[in-house]
Order: C-alpha cells, then sequence, then structure tokens
C-alpha cells in the first residue's frame, strides 16, 4: 500500500472515531523565553476525539499500569500525544501514562493511550 492508502486509513479511522467516540482536550505545556530564562506559557488546547476500550485484567501489573487506569484510543489527526501532555476528559485531567500509535504501513491510524487520574 502506498502513503497516501494510509493517510486515506487513518481519515476513515478518525471519522470513525468521530461518530462513535467523544471528544476531549489533549493539553500542552508551553515555555517562552530564551533557555536560560524559560517560563510557563499558555496551554495549547487540542481537541481531540477518543474511543474507550477495555484494559484487560492482565496489562495491570501495579506498576506501569495500575488498577484505576483507564485505556482511550485517540483519533491521529495531526498532533502526537506525548507523556508530557494531559488529557481532559470532561471536568478530569489524566496524565498519559502511555501512548503508542498504530501505524503498520508508517502511518498512525490512531494512538493507543494508558490515562491515569
Amino acid at each position: 500500500m502506498s502513503m497516501e492508502d494510509w493517510q486515506a486509513i487513518a481519515a476513515e479511522v478518525a471519522g470513525a472515531l468521530g461518530n462513535v467516540g467523544y471528544g476531549a482536550t489533549l493539553v500542552r505545556h508551553t515555555w517562552i523565553g530564551p533557555d536560560h530564562d524559560r517560563r510557563a506559557g499558555p496551554d495549547q488546547l487540542i481537541p481531540v476525539r477518543l474511543l474507550g476500550d477495555t484494559l484487560s485484567l492482565g496489562l495491570v501489573n501495579g506498576t506501569a499500569i495500575q488498577a484505576g487506569d483507564r485505556r482511550e484510543m485517540m483519533a491521529a489527526e495531526g498532533t502526537a500525544p506525548t507523556p508530557a501532555d494531559h488529557l481532559r476528559i470532561g471536568t478530569t485531567s489524566y496524565a498519559i501514562v502511555r501512548c503508542e500509535p498504530f501505524a503498520p504501513g508508517g502511518v498512525a491510524l490512531y494512538y493507543d493511550l494508558i490515562l491515569r487520574a
């Protein structure tokens, strides 16, 4: 498959997540000023689409993945989440514990996230 084929599939996945999932906000902290005088800037708020997924009990090991963690699929629509970001779902802010792209053809179709409140 070509890169364009994978990009078309990614757009279909994002559309499907938009139809069956729900909206949330990816919160990315920004910094302003030169390296020697950096200070926190305004947060960048990025609307994203999510679909909740089950978290297999076999994955919960008490360390990397804990009971109470949440698993979500996030549409790949331009902004790749990182563990430095947070995800706001409703009024709750979640830390991104793990973020892995599902990219069988080199193009991210969605991101598999583990979140912790």
